[in-house]
């Protein structure tokens, strides 16, 4: 791209001091944006002029307002991965937690089969019928239990 149509502009030799060459900042910064840094920081509004010795540059001011966007982001880019790594902790103890442990091997009675052992805890983990007096007693509604009629008997 012609520094012409860079939108690069001259300045008074007093603010040559204040000025850091696009060069460097590249260097500070991420990988260059799609057009390349003129395109990006002429499409930012930030003028871009030539310093004393001919190198396409930017004012201190507005290199320190890029750098601080680049902390900036770096800051969120950090809190997002920690957020994510976070859930995925989450998700694995909930993982975890649902996975069945088992019998332990000295829990097993003698002469009895670990599959056989295994199956029977697992029968027992199961959620039991209240009983109609249980049920009464814990103030939640009743069920009707019909009498077996003599055909279901």
């Amino acid at each position: 791209m012609p520094i012409a149509d860079a939108a690069v502009g001259t300045r008074a030799p007093a603010d040559l001091a204040d000025l850091i060459p696009i060069s460097v900042i590249a260097l500070d910064l991420a990988e260059p944006p799609a057009g390349g840094w003129i395109a990006y920081l002429a499409s930012r509004g930030i003028p871009i002029v030539l310093d004393h010795i001919g190198r396409e540059a930017i004012d201190s001011a507005d290199a320190r307002q890029l750098l601080d966007e680049r902390r900036e982001a770096e800051v969120r880019r950090r809190e997002a991965i920690a957020r994510n790594e976070q859930r995925a902790i989450e998700a694995d103890r909930l993982h975890r937690s649902q996975i069945w442990q088992g019998v332990p091997a000295d829990s097993l009675p003698v002469g009895v089969a670990p599959a056989a052992a295994m199956l029977q805890s697992a029968k027992d983990a199961q959620p039991k019928r209240e009983s109609p007096m249980e049920e009464a007693f814990s103030g939640k509604s009743m069920t009707y239990h019909a009498w077996p009629t003599e055909d279901e008997s």
